[in-house]
């Protein structure tokens, strides 16, 4: 079945969607989770397994990918997956991961953070925020130059780093270099057009975006730090690099953060991709996929550059 809308030639045909019925996804989080460990990783990274304990005492599973060209002050990019809260990381993000890593010859650190509907917030951003914390206190020991350290996250993976960012600052702790939202989930207000437009788009759309909030949170207009866009400050915030799709519920929510942000005084570099839809690297292979990906790792490494 091909979709309706005139996504470009590459994507007509991604037709799935992110199941939100919340009995079915123990299921498709075993089932993601199998794709992710089936996914290999180039000979030329070193994949090393870590643990922390997080805010509550849980063991919360990490994975530093490091090329061999990394030195002992490398930079450093903790990775936060999209999967609407729901699902773990999948074999694109582990991809995406070595890409990031090869591309600006860089540690990518990747949190297994909890999901719902067994874990809602603040879990998954308190142990997003647990690990942040140990990259910046075991940085020497990692191999990883503290004065280099950003966040990466893509839809919800977005969401998280865009909260963490204001709970870094909040919690005085150092900030990061740069934020990367990856058409990032915002505002659990939903009111924007594109959201009340894109209700049948592929892979995500407005109706999955609402069961997700439900499943995400109780109350997430009024508790701190769960929808970012209604975040009180955006003041003294990092620089920041944000990705929207042209045929994604969340896209207008992404250019109103990105609005946002500059008024606050945030130098931004906005992406609005042509075509697009929401998860658009399922489709690996293509070359306009292949040239956003390139787009951001060269965002990264002008950000990432040693300046003497």
């Amino acid at each position: 079945m091909k979709t309706k809308y005139p996504v470009h030639k590459d994507y007509r045909t991604i037709n799935i969607g992110v199941p939100m019925y919340a009995p079915l996804l123990p299921l498709f989080q075993r089932m993601t989770r199998f794709l992710y460990a089936k996914q290999s990783v180039p000979s030329t990274i070193k994949c090393q397994k870590l643990t922390l304990k997080s805010f509550d005492g849980y063991t919360l599973p990490m994975e530093l990918f490091s090329p061999h060209t990394a030195n002992d002050k490398s930079p450093c990019i903790l990775f936060l997956h999209g999967g609407a809260f729901a699902l773990p990381a999948n074999d694109f993000h582990k991809k995406l991961m070595c890409e990031y890593a090869l591309g600006s010859n860089i540690k990518v650190l990747f949190v297994d953070y909890r999901l719902v509907p067994k874990h809602r917030f603040p879990h998954g951003l308190e142990d997003c925020f647990a690990a942040y914390a140990y990259i910046t206190g075991h940085a020497g020991e990692l191999g990883i130059d503290s004065d280099r350290i950003a966040l990466c996250g893509d839809s919800a993976g977005g969401a998280l780093a865009a909260s963490l960012i204001h709970l870094i600052r909040d919690r005085n702790l150092t900030k990061p270099l740069f934020q990367m939202l990856i058409y990032p989930v915002l505002d659990a207000r939903q009111q924007t057009d594109s959201m009340k437009r894109f209700i049948d788009t592929p892979i995500w759309n407005a109706r999955q975006n609402k069961k997700m909030w439900n499943l995400y949170c109780k109350n997430p207009t009024t508790q701190a730090y769960c929808s970012p866009m209604q975040i009180p400050s955006f003041a003294r915030l990092p620089k920041a690099y944000i990705e929207a799709n042209e045929f994604d519920c969340l896209r207008d929510e992404a250019i109103e953060y990105a609005r946002q942000l500059q008024d606050a005084g945030v130098e931004v570099t906005m992406n609005q991709t042509k075509g697009t839809v929401h998860g658009f690297e399922l489709n690996w292979k293509s070359e306009y996929t292949q040239q956003i990906i390139k787009q951001r790792i060269a965002y990264m490494n002008q950000q990432l550059a040693v300046v003497d």
